[in-house]
């Protein structure tokens, strides 16, 4: 049940998409909360938020359509979408900058009296509306909302500061029971003028994917155009998932895990799948490895902290939070969680779902620090496992799947998180392919530039788009996302012929061994990272080194004026949530190696 007392506060809940936006004078950027630019979708709101009385602003809420009777309609706002329509609502609930200030660290009830002064002169027709909200008695106000056909209700601490991944302080509570699934298959009507007459749908728990059953009612005519033309593009041949039903799979089409669907439903079977379920619509702002089944927080969890005087962040309890990591910038265990909380939104879609191996410094930067790739016995749950064949038997290794996972690795000691380059719900099917410009001791960081261009032409050439990241320590990586549809061999064999060759055609200027011998003035283009096993360095992770430096994804352009591998500290993070997306469309892209060319 939702909580009560003056502690909390309480908020619609709206049936949209999350958007975070930047207000800039009259430039205004509209983002998913996995920064993808949909400025275009929903242009027609960015007059209103460009006329708001403020020299700039970064705000936070939901974008929706109503239905008739002025509820949010998920439905609604996908074709609204689909028809380049306007019509749009942003119900706003959240000011994070106003004026160059940020307000982040400020309890929300402040933040919310500073929101409701700058959308005082916003008219009351909209499209900007303040997300108002009641505090006290979370149970009326529940209960109120559900007597009016309402989504639910959000529940917050007033006293919190923001934090931009989940955060335990919020709590959601719906009237009805409705999630995310991946959809997997569908099964042909023999209805003329309908495609297909139910979804398959799946999602993940324990780690796992997974049927969840099907649905076959809330299409509309468009709607079911729409995916039609979807399965077309995502067909495959077999289930992505072990246990769908023999019956199920006789008469069915199988599709790629990767689009998601918004389903109501009444509840569960006694075997885990989905009864009375209706579509309501695709999301297209959230990745179908991040879909698992949602479980109803924990009231006593979310209080704990208070009722124990303990630090308690995301769920994870802090022991000795004060304990410096990196004495040079003063980096305590606090700061350092502090800093992966603002950086979440862009960190996790990297290293959420992909096996997690770790560089554990207890004591602090420099001082008996370890790498750690399997899951140690005792470990607690919030670090998802895996069991992963290796040469010899097999072993438990770890993923996460939520910001609360960074937590806990830092609260174990944890300074460096290096992904692989393969998820965990298909381990053998790599999708992200990365070469490391590692310089030798002395050479000048102008030849790294240099050479991670280069690569990136050979690439090109080759119709592969690529995009770097400054390491935060000597080098550049460049990383090339793929779609899974290839094996470690091919993954392997393709970035060392790449290496090789760039070796063979300026040989004073590259090598592709580790020999150190060899390596004398010349750059190392460590292709070695993609063989199977192997990982690296995940965007966003701080480094173990003295200097609390991140890696952290850039541009090309910014290439091109980098001095060094490590342009961002810890303590100076704020700038990565400036600009535009280093990054922008690496999350769409799904391309195939060209294992029939040979590089050049």
């Amino acid at each position: 049940m939702p909580p009560s007392g003056p502690k909390w506060l309480h908020e619609i809940k709206y049936d949209g998409y999350r958007a975070i936006t930047s207000v800039a004078g009259e430039t205004v950027v509209i983002r998913t909360r996995n920064k993808v630019d949909w400025t275009d979708k929903f242009s027609s709101l960015t007059h209103s938020l460009s006329r708001l009385p403020c020299a700039s602003a970064l705000l936070d809420g939901e974008i929706t359509v109503s239905d008739s009777q002025g509820h949010s309609d998920f439905g609604a706002l996908q074709d609204a979408i689909s028809e380049g329509s306007d019509g749009f609502g942003y119900y706003i609930f959240d000011l994070l900058h106003l004026d160059g200030k940020d307000l982040r660290s400020l309890p929300l009830i402040e933040r919310k009296e500073k929101l409701k002064k700058l959308l005082a002169k916003s008219p009351r027709k909209g499209p900007l509306f303040f997300s108002d909200h009641l505090e006290g008695d979370g149970k009326a106000v529940f209960s109120n909302a559900c007597e009016l056909k309402l989504e639910g209700i959000i529940s917050k601490r007033v006293t919190d500061r923001y934090h931009s991944g989940r955060a335990k302080s919020w709590l959601k509570i719906k009237c009805g029971m409705e999630q995310e699934f991946v959809i997997i298959g569908w099964r042909p009507s023999n209805k003329a003028g309908r495609p297909f007459s139910s979804l398959l749908l799946a999602l993940r728990e324990n780690g796992e994917l997974r049927y969840a059953g099907r649905v076959g009612t809330g299409y509309s005519e468009e709607g079911l155009e729409r995916l039609s033309a979807l399965f077309k593009k995502y067909a495959r041949k077999t289930a992505p998932v072990k246990n769908v039903p023999n019956a199920i799979v006789r008469h069915a089409c199988f599709l790629d895990p990767v689009l998601v669907a918004e389903i109501e439903f009444r509840g569960w079977t006694r075997d885990g799948l989905v009864r009375q379920g209706s579509f309501k619509g695709l999301r297209a702002d959230k990745p179908a490895r991040e879909i698992a089944r949602e479980k109803p927080m924990s009231k006593a969890k979310i209080t704990k902290a208070q009722e124990t005087g303990q630090d308690e962040i995301e769920g994870v309890r802090i022991t000795h939070p004060d304990r410096v990591l990196f004495p040079e910038q003063d980096v305590t265990k606090r700061k350092l969680i502090e800093y992966y909380l603002k950086v979440a939104d862009l960190m996790l879609p990297h290293i959420v779902g992909r096996p997690l191996s770790l560089v554990r410094c207890p004591r602090g930067s420099g001082k008996d620090c370890f790498f750690q790739k399997h899951a140690s016995p005792g470990w607690p749950d919030i670090f998802r496992k895996i069991r992963i064949r290796e040469k010899s038997g097999s072993d438990e290794y770890i993923y996460i799947e939520d910001i609360a996972g960074v937590v806990a690795a830092v609260q174990m000691g944890a300074l460096e998180l290096h992904i692989w380059g393969s998820h965990q719900d298909q381990v053998e099917k790599p999708d992200r392919m990365v070469f490391d410009l590692d310089p030798d001791e002395g050479l000048s960081f102008g030849k790294v530039r240099q050479g991670a261009q280069e690569l990136r032409e050979r690439l090109d050439q080759l119709g592969l788009e690529s995009f770097a990241m400054a390491t935060g320590g000597k080098g550049i990586h460049v990383v090339v996302p793929l779609a899974r549809k290839h094996s470690w061999d091919q993954h392997r064999t393709f970035a060392e012929a790449l290496a090789r060759l760039m070796a063979d055609d300026s040989p004073e200027r590259y090598v592709a061994t580790m020999s150190k011998a060899k390596r004398s003035g010349k750059i190392f283009v460590d292709y070695l990272r993609n063989q199977r096993g192997s990982t690296a360095i995940a965007p966003y992770s701080t480094r173990a080194s003295k200097g609390a430096y991140v890696a952290v994804p850039i541009s090309w352009q910014t290439v091109a004026k980098l001095k060094d591998a490590h342009p961002i500290r810890v303590e100076n993070a704020d700038k990565l949530m400036r600009g535009a997306d280093p990054w922008n469309g690496y999350a769409k892209l799904k391309q195939t190696l060209p294992l029939s060319s040979k590089p050049k």
